[in-house]
């Protein structure tokens, strides 16, 4: 059990796990670190109503824009838009960004 799940599960919200293992918010993708990263901040009652006030991409939105880029040396602090392995709009916390490998080659 995930612990979005254990968070939900007397208030009969509309949250569930994705087959990848992400959270689902009525069509707001995050990752579990990303969860995570959100409720520091907010309860997760909290999270789900700004989903069910303003629509999942409009919460991605204002999270996004809440979470902007940490400083140099604190990553983890900030989340970013992503991809799941199914191509779906996914937050991300910003160390879980996989860097491509010819970045490296420079």
């Amino acid at each position: 059990m995930k612990i979005w799940e254990v968070h939900t599960m007397n208030s009969g919200a509309r949250v569930r796990t994705t087959g990848e293992g992400h959270c689902d918010i009525d069509g707001l993708l995050l990752s579990e670190k990303a969860y995570l990263l959100a409720i520091r901040d907010m309860r997760p009652a909290h999270l789900i109503q700004l989903v069910d006030d303003i629509g999942p991409q409009n919460a991605a939105s204002e999270l996004l824009a809440y979470y902007t880029s940490p400083e140099p040396g604190h990553l983890g602090r900030a989340l970013v838009n992503g991809r799941s392995r199914l191509g779906d709009p996914l937050l991300l916390r910003s160390d879980e960004v996989r860097t491509p490998a010819r970045e490296f080659a420079h």
